[in-house]
């Protein structure tokens, strides 16, 4: 979609009865002569005379133009394919950084959070079309990137997860509910969904119960649970009795409540994450129409390069000028 011009500095536009000046008359360039009455018509340089006022104008107005900063703001470019809208909601406490599927004294493996971290960017590599939003939880929720269909953005956000120590709490029912807050707002432009990816659970009070239920419903978003087993000390959610009352099982058994598809995946190694993101890309086949709107599109680079174009002619006929008729 396009949209008028407009200039990023507009008072430089006062400038431009400059472009006036070659066209006033000049003496320095004047021959003498004894009689011009017998000088044939030089209509040749006439012509050239006025090419060299017309670009001497010109340049002027494209170099006054490209100060001024001309530009196009507000554009917007419409995407169409197959893909979604996903929210990636990462669990970044202290314990994600522990070693996979192993004890934490066992170094050997990859920790959680590298095992996740791999999984998320081929997930992305695998999905052009999607737009996709970053976020990361501990104590508190933090929203790195919102919803953008550049995904080396998001790249970047994800391999920034390998930095440094994880938080030292886990607040899953924060990081949900601003996780569906993403989504307030916005037009519903195809499939939605949020990929939760975590080592642990929650205990949510009514509250908090109630808000996540009614923000999935009512923004249309698919929950994806992809919950990270650490051993023996973790709680088999596929198989989880009635009498289990780990955080993990009452938030699964949660879950399960919802009015909103959805989908368990337990990921006890490298390769079930993998597989788990797999599952997640075949499942999100939609075919989704969406409007991104760009950045200021800055158009002062072509009206310099016109400027040069116009003094390079001027310097060509500067050249051809005759100076003296010796």
């Amino acid at each position: 979609m396009t949209s008028p011009i407009d200039f990023a500095h507009p008072y430089v536009l006062a400038l431009m009865p400059l472009a006036c000046l070659p066209l006033l008359r000049r003496r320095g360039d004047a021959l003498s002569f004894s009689y011009i009455g017998w000088l044939p018509v030089d209509r040749l340089g006439r012509a050239v005379g006025m090419v060299w006022r017309g670009c001497a104008v010109l340049a002027i107005l494209a170099i006054v133009i490209g100060l001024a900063g001309p530009g196009r703001s507000n554009m917007h470019v419409l995407h169409t394919g197959t893909g979604a809208e996903i929210l990636i909601l990462m669990d970044r406490s202290s314990s994600m950084d522990d070693t996979m599927g192993r004890q934490p004294i066992d170094s050997r493996g990859m920790s959680k959070n590298e095992v996740a971290r791999r999984a998320i960017t081929r997930f992305v590599d695998d999905r052009p079309n999607d737009r996709f939003a970053f976020m990361m939880f501990g104590i508190s929720p933090i929203p790195v990137i919102r919803f953008t269909a550049n995904h080396a953005i998001i790249q970047d956000a994800i391999a920034g997860t390998g930095i440094g120590r994880g938080m030292a709490d886990t607040q899953l029912d924060r990081g949900l509910r601003a996780a569906i807050g993403q989504f307030d707002g916005r037009r519903y432009d195809g499939h939605r969904a949020i990929v939760l990816v975590s080592d642990g659970g929650a205990r949510l009070d009514a509250q908090a119960r109630r808000d996540i239920e009614e923000g999935l419903a009512r923004n249309q978003v698919d929950l994806y649970f992809i919950y990270l087993r650490s051993g023996v000390y973790s709680p088999d959610l596929r198989a989880v009795a009635a009498n289990d009352t780990s955080a993990e099982a009452e938030l699964h058994r949660f879950f399960l409540t919802l009015k909103s598809p959805y989908h368990l995946y337990q990921a006890n190694d490298a390769d079930a994450m993998a597989a788990a993101m797999t599952d997640i890309n075949r499942q999100q086949k939609y075919q989704v129409s969406f409007v991104e709107q760009l950045p200021r599109q800055d158009r002062s680079p072509y009206c310099f390069a016109a400027a040069l174009v116009f003094c390079a002619f001027l310097l060509a006929l500067h050249l051809v000028q005759v100076r003296s008729w010796a």
